[in-house]
């Protein structure tokens, strides 16, 4: 059995196009975290206040943490250059 190991991923291939994209919904994710956190009154935290007080402080924190590391950890989305007119 031969396995292939190809260090640099094909620009073209779609498994780079969602890379990009994968980089754009954890920093997505990350706002998300910030806002929660910026808006403790949220129905979806004082729910989950009343079933474990702990866990709702802490969730706004974990959600923004794992989005800025998904974001940081996924290669930037890549942009069409614009062709200067002539």
């Amino acid at each position: 059995m031969e396995q292939s190991t190809q260090l640099s991923p094909d620009p073209a291939s779609p498994r780079s196009r969602s890379r990009g994209t994968q980089a754009v919904l954890g920093a997505a994710v990350a706002i998300v975290g910030v806002i929660a956190a910026a808006n403790p009154e949220s129905a979806v935290l004082r729910a989950l206040s009343v079933a474990a007080p702990q866990l709702a402080d802490a969730v706004p924190t974990i959600v923004t943490a794992c989005g800025a590391v998904i974001a940081a950890l996924s290669p930037p989305p890549r942009f069409k250059r614009r062709r200067k007119a002539a």
